[in-house]
């Protein structure tokens, strides 16, 4: 069993290596690309809008909404927020000094529909004011305006552009953990995925389109009532022959999350999706570069429990290893500092993650969602649910 063991760990660290090998190929190949976008090609920020749906409740929202007004330069800016939506209101006050920047056009909406989705349904109300470009950008997010620049707008006329996450440092363990797990997986996944061809979803935090071809096609109007939004938007943009492209522009953002219960909801709703996104999409390149280096940790740590503590000695030390190369490479990309305490996290996060994906097999057509209980059917919200207020 020991031989057998030390085999599996021996095709993990294989699996490792090739994946970052892969994620820096494709990393250094993309940089040099926007490097050398001619200027006649390069995007021109008059020519974007950048559309926001506002919703208040958290307490990031003001400090990050405050960067995107303030380095907007030429862009519009667009903020949709709910009539009803009083502190939102009296936040975006607040940035603006009540006497909002000419660019910026803030649109006051009814509440979404319950069976609708509140980031499509704004989407849909504010199309007219786009510009040739529209860049969807969540509001608890900020990317490098100037970076918008970069892209090679050709691009744009047959593919959507996407960014790559990164979450800052959290308040509280519960948010820190949801940092670790984001940060350890998103290059990685996002990255290998691209290189390999096989990148079939995207970042919905940020990503940029051309703006007539998306409402030609009624893109938006067809997912209103879909749950996961982006994956659903690449997937008819990809219907219609629209493609994805996965820039190295960072986006960077912080979720609130105070309490254990309102972490392992998060957590078991993105994998309610990931298991959606995987049954739709399942080839080799997932099984090899995603399941098994999302399986491995509780694996091998159960491995250690059950046979020899030298196992996990071994896990532990690949993983350290990991740690330090996903460091470095972070720190290049996005230029933030990891600690020691996020080296302790991830490793934890590794172990625990499987129960993440446990906990959306179970009841997977159930989830939370506007405070509410409610059955989603093929990733839309069913009318006859019960709808009962959620307890806690």
């Amino acid at each position: 069993m020991m031989y057998f063991i030390l085999v599996l760990l021996g095709i993990y660290i294989m699996i490792l290596l090739l994946r970052f090998v892969f994620t820096i190929t494709y990393y250094k190949r993309e940089t040099g690309k926007m490097k050398n976008v001619s200027r006649e090609n390069r995007l021109s920020l008059k020519e974007v809008t950048i559309f926001q749906p506002i919703l208040s409740g958290d307490n990031y929202l003001k400090e990050k909404l405050s960067f995107i007004y303030n380095n907007t330069g030429e862009a519009e800016l667009i903020w949709a927020v709910d009539n009803d939506d009083y502190e939102a209101e009296k936040i975006i006050n607040e940035i603006t000094g009540n006497s909002p920047k000419k660019n910026l056009h803030i649109v006051k909406c009814d509440k979404a529909p319950f069976y609708e989705n509140p980031k499509v349904y704004k989407i849909l109300l504010t199309e007219k004011l786009w510009k040739k470009y529209t860049v969807i950008l969540d509001d608890d997010t900020i990317i490098d305006i100037k970076s918008l620049e970069n892209i090679d707008k050709t691009l744009l006329e047959t593919k959507i552009i996407t960014g790559i996450p990164y979450y800052f440092k959290g308040r509280n363990i519960w948010e820190n953990m949801v940092r670790v797990y984001v940060n350890s997986n998103s290059v990685y996944n996002y990255f290998t995925s691209a290189f390999l061809g096989r990148n079939k979803t995207i970042n919905g935090m940020f990503y940029i389109f051309k703006s007539e071809k998306i409402i030609s096609l009624g893109l938006y109007q067809k997912i209103k009532q879909k749950l996961c939004d982006d994956y659903e938007f690449a997937k008819i943009s990809g219907e219609n022959g629209i493609g994805i492209y996965q820039s190295v522009i960072p986006c960077k953002l912080n979720t609130e999350v105070e309490y254990f219960r309102g972490f392992l909801r998060l957590m078991r709703r993105w994998h309610i999706f990931a298991n959606q996104y995987i049954k739709e999409n399942l080839d080799i390149s997932i099984v090899i570069f995603s399941i098994i280096p999302f399986v491995s940790g509780s694996l091998f740590f159960t491995a250690a429990l059950l046979y020899r503590y030298e196992i996990f000695v071994l896990y532990l030390g690949i993983s350290i290893l990991n740690y330090l190369a996903g460091r470095i490479f972070r720190k290049k990309i996005f230029g933030e500092n990891d600690s020691i305490k996020d080296m302790v996290l991830e490793i934890v996060s590794e172990i625990v993650q499987i129960f993440y994906w446990i906990s959306a097999l179970i009841k997977p057509d159930r989830i939370i969602w506007r405070g509410k209980s409610v059955r989603i059917k093929n990733g839309i919200i069913e009318v006859n649910s019960d709808g009962k207020k959620d307890k806690g």
